[in-house]
């Protein structure tokens, strides 16, 4: 029976790509210092494409978080509230800036 050629990362493409990063990011331990690179270097597009896709299957957090700390700004979770919820924004804001910060995707 011959060997199966390991599919090369770079030519995976649309759901292909997804499902193999949803996979990857999984069995990760830590993330890369930084995950944008990361992944752009690891399925071979963009940084800004590469942002995008890690925001569309749900590391929104952790990009915001690694850009925060990228430029020097100390962070926090705070209660969004409208909705509840815990969301990543730079420490001390007030709490009427908070909708300029917090976006949905």
């Amino acid at each position: 029976m011959p060997k199966r050629k390991r599919q090369s990362k770079k030519k995976l493409a649309g759901k292909g790509r997804i499902t193999d990063a949803t996979r990857w990011l999984k069995q990760l331990r830590n993330f890369p210092e930084n995950l944008v690179e990361a992944y752009s270097k690891r399925y071979k597009v963009s940084e800004i494409d590469a942002r995008e896709e890690l925001v569309g299957i749900g590391y929104y957090e952790a990009v915001l978080i690694q850009e925060y700390e990228k430029i020097g700004i100390e962070w926090e979770y705070r209660v969004e509230p409208l909705s509840g919820d815990m969301i990543v924004v730079p420490k001390g804001i007030e709490e009427h800036e908070l909708y300029e910060h917090y976006r949905t995707f």
